[in-house]
């Protein structure tokens, strides 16, 4: 080797180590990701109708826990961009000797009635996540220049660490039914009541790269968002709030815990509900 070819080859490691901006780690392409999830959820709320209030989940005996399916599939491009569409679908019953008394619609519930009841609710929605805000990566906005991270460069040329400050736009619809049936006075009837509305919301995404150092595991992600939303008529609104952890076994799949909750307040001239559905979820997290 020549005194002159080494600092050639000096150079050539220095510009290999350096991320490229909008490299790999930071592509504009498209990319999509399915999120089947299981839901172990139950329901917490109040409700009248044509009459005094009841508790869903104690005076009408709607307090188990059941296993509902929860779907997600997003699309991300651009660093800064992605659209989420999302639904779920929940449902439980239950059959008790009233502790209360009252009226539920054209049903006169006396102290010992013996009742059938159920519960069915399910929402549906879209949301636009913006990037708002990345500080270790090597554009930290949309509106600003890309410079080289190296001191957050992994091995394998990812970021070591990627945290995303978003704020979130969505429309929801929720849907929700109540019946109640009370078999000592062969009596019956129900609800029926759903909404759209706009909302919004803000939420925080920390991903680490994991890939050599962590077995079996390429990669972790911390993720935590909630918001909020009406339609401004008979006082309807939503709260959501979701907080999960997600294990990347490869780069294409991995497996995903957390909790979810879901409030809204539904409402027409008759009958109102005013609580929600929450839970603990498990599911997957498929990457193409």
């Amino acid at each position: 080797m020549t005194a002159s070819s080494a600092p050639s080859y000096a150079q050539d490691q220095s510009a290999s180590a350096t991320p490229a901006v909008g490299g790999a780690r930071d592509s504009d392409a498209l990319h999509f990701a399915l999120r089947p999830a299981l839901w172990m959820s139950r329901v917490r709320g109040d409700t009248s109708f044509g009459g005094p209030n009841f508790v869903v989940d104690d005076g009408l005996g709607l307090n188990g826990y059941e296993a509902t399916f929860n779907g997600e599939l997003s699309a991300s491009w651009g660093r800064f961009y992605e659209v989420m569409v999302d639904g779920w679908f929940f449902s439980t019953s239950a059959s008790l000797n009233s502790q209360v008394a009252g009226s539920f619609g054209s049903v006169g519930i006396a102290l010992g009635d013996q009742l059938n009841t159920s519960f069915s609710a399910a929402s549906a929605g879209g949301e636009f996540d913006f990037t708002i805000w990345r500080p270790f990566a090597d554009q930290t906005t949309a509106w600003s220049a890309g410079v080289p991270n190296e001191r957050n460069t992994a091995p394998n040329g990812n970021y070591k660490a990627d945290l995303r400050v978003k704020a979130i736009g969505s429309v929801r619809w929720y849907s929700a039914q109540l019946s109640v049936d009370d078999t000592t006075s062969a009596q019956s009837d129900s609800w029926s009541l759903g909404a759209v509305m706009p909302g919004i919301g803000g939420g925080i995404d920390l991903d680490f790269d994991t890939q050599g150092r962590v077995p079996w595991v390429t990669s972790v992600r911390i993720e935590a968002a909630g918001g909020v939303g009406t339609n401004f008529a008979n006082g309807q609104q939503f709260t959501f709030a979701r907080a999960g952890l997600t294990l990347m076994l490869t780069p294409q799949c991995g497996a995903e815990f957390g909790y979810r909750l879901e409030n809204f307040t539904l409402s027409n001239d008759s009958a109102s509900f005013d609580g929600g559905v929450q839970g603990l979820y498990f599911g997957a997290n498929i990457k193409f």
